[in-house]
């Protein structure tokens, strides 16, 4: 190894959230040698074996502890198509002439796969979107009910069918006579 001024490069420390280990992924925390615009790890310029990267901060990013940016460097494919993903927006639609003469309609909702107490009641556009990926499905959870506009003891046993895959549905679905002639 070439003999290395003390002016070129300089002995740091982090606690953590700017370096990590490309070899193994983690993050890392401790003393490291700035070289120019490279980074190793140790507090001795003798021993140059572990190489670091920094964890580049991007604007606009949907997560914000170090960790999360650790992932996201690894796995920037995943990343990238998560990011571009917008939340559904929530909609009342009403029954037409034509569902009244039916005697049903298909309602739309989704649930929030962290919340299960969060809905959101959708519209077939909305409902399409967020199966077709264009809205975050990582995050929101489909689901589909048919509502009968007759009778509001079968929209209670719909609503009840749906209790296993969606949990505290009842509350979001709470009125079964809601529309019903």
């Amino acid at each position: 190894m070439p003999y290395i001024p003390k002016s070129q490069y300089t002995v740091k420390y982090t606690n953590g959230g700017e370096l990590y280990n490309p070899a193994n992924g983690i993050e890392y925390k401790g003393d490291y040698i700035q070289y120019g615009g490279k980074y190793f790890a140790g507090n001795t310029i003798t021993n140059l074996k572990v190489k670091l990267k920094k964890i580049d901060l991007e604007e606009n990013t949907i997560v914000n502890n170090t960790r999360n940016f650790l992932y996201n460097q690894l796995n920037t494919k995943h990343y990238k198509s998560v990011k571009k993903r917008k939340n559904p927006i929530g909609t009342k639609p009403k029954p037409t002439e034509k569902d009244y003469e039916k005697g049903s309609w298909e309602r739309y909702f989704c649930q929030r796969v962290n919340n299960e107490n969060f809905f959101l009641e959708l519209d077939a556009d909305g409902y399409t979107k967020l199966k077709g990926g264009e809205y975050d499905n990582y995050l929101y959870r489909p689901g589909k009910i048919t509502w009968s506009l007759t009778n509001k003891q079968v929209n209670n046993d719909n609503v009840l069918k749906l209790i296993r895959r969606f949990p505290n549905i009842q509350f979001f679905f709470n009125n079964p006579g809601e529309f019903v002639r």
